[in-house]
């Protein structure tokens, strides 16, 4: 049995089980040696950038909830014994027909490359227009100030101080900041 066969499908699970049911599909494969019929388990990840408490800390969230990608020879023994483990609620169907997904729509999805994450850095944070903030960092360290902007893409905050009885902006990093 020769492994260019095998195909990517898409496998519908219990949202929140996705490791769950590759852990049990990969116990499966181990303990009754299916190992030629399957090749690959993936569930499709996204790294975010999250500053918590003015540190950035890289988190990896679920890009498709409720789904898993497999790499398998899709037969009438292999279907059934996927879709029998109980967080599974089957391929995912046009009509009555499971169709495979091509390798560059998989190459997408899994991310994995070190380069397109530095390119797709995406950073997450509580801090909203409008906040007041103290400044932890920097040439301005303990002013207080205004979230004027937030450019999520970019991890950078606007904030408004008051200066010389003026509101002015400064452009810092989201680290540098703290919501009060």
């Amino acid at each position: 049995m020769d492994q260019k066969d095998h195909k990517w499908y898409v496998l519908s699970v219990h949202s929140g089980k996705e490791d769950f049911v590759v852990e049990k599909i990969q116990q499966m494969i181990a303990t009754q040696g299916l190992k030629q019929y399957f090749s690959d388990l993936v569930v499709p990840k996204q790294s975010k950038i999250v500053v918590k408490d003015g540190k950035k800390v890289l988190q990896k969230k679920r890009m498709l909830a409720g789904y898993v990608l497999i790499k398998m020879l899709y037969t009438n023994m292999t279907a059934p014994m996927i879709t029998n483990i109980e967080e599974v609620r089957g391929f995912v169907r046009i009509g009555d027909t499971v169709y495979p997904l091509t390798e560059e729509e998989v190459e997408r999805m899994r991310n994995e490359k070190p380069e397109a994450q530095s390119k797709q850095k995406v950073y997450a944070t509580t801090i909203r227009i409008n906040d007041a903030v103290k400044i932890t960092d920097g040439a301005f360290k303990d002013w207080l100030g205004k979230v004027a902007a937030v450019d999520e893409a970019k991890g950078r905050v606007k904030i408004l101080i008051t200066f010389m009885g003026r509101e002015n902006p400064i452009d810092l990093d989201m680290t540098q900041v703290q919501k009060l």
